[in-house]
């Protein structure tokens, strides 16, 4: 059956536990409207449908009955790009890059013994691991390397994983390199903020050279 837009209204709030005086309240409407827009006696406008998706954390089109999906990939994947470092402009900026280097490497073999996949699976186990081991995660999610209770985060382990993801990272050789082309938006954006951060850290790790080492 096809769920409206008043009944998927009605359900999310209640997966809130929220009265309709509370929801409305938060919604910035009467409790009445909200009651006519639950019922399906009035059809709200377009601003009051993006607030409630973003309310909510879910698409429109999942509020309109158009899709089963409660929110849709590229903004899960641009929300995970959020943070201190990110806003949320350069979060999907960051996933326009990715699909455009994507999309660029299935042309071919060019993307013979590279593995998207595995590499962001690597990144998402290291987070894992190491706020497991700070007591951010359960320690029981860490997998094998919980051991008695206890998340081993050393960096004997923590290099090992690095040099396995070198093995999901080893393209094949184009003999026909492919020429220089306009750069898009997006990858000059993911290219600048991460050699940005990388210099910025890199002063941080590497030990000051002497004035003498540098002519």
């Amino acid at each position: 059956m096809e769920k409206t837009f008043p009944i998927v209204l009605s359900e999310l709030r209640k997966e809130r536990g929220m009265s309709q005086k509370e929801a409305a309240a938060a919604l910035g409407i009467s409790q009445a409207l909200l009651s006519h827009y639950e019922k399906g006696i009035r059809e709200c406008g377009q601003s009051f449908l993006i607030k409630v998706a973003d309310f909510y954390g879910v698409s429109t089109d999942y509020l309109l009955g158009r899709s089963t999906k409660r929110r849709e990939l590229q903004q899960i994947a641009a929300d995970i790009f959020r943070g201190d470092d990110f806003t949320e402009s350069t979060g999907k900026k960051m996933v326009e890059a990715a699909s455009i280097i994507k999309t660029a490497m299935s042309d071919g073999n060019k993307s013979e013994g590279v593995h998207l996949d595995i590499l962001l699976a690597i990144m998402l186990y290291k987070i894992l691991i190491v706020q497991a081991n700070a007591g951010n995660l359960p320690k029981n999610w860490a997998g094998r390397a919980c051991i008695n209770g206890e998340v081993k985060c050393n960096y004997i382990y923590m290099n090992l994983i690095e040099s396995c993801s070198v093995k999901a990272l080893n393209p094949k050789v184009n003999p026909n390199p492919v020429p220089d082309e306009p750069i898009p938006e997006p990858i000059e954006v993911l290219v600048k903020t991460v050699e940005e951060f990388i210099a910025k850290n890199t002063l941080e790790l590497v030990p000051p050279v002497p004035q003498e080492y540098l002519i």
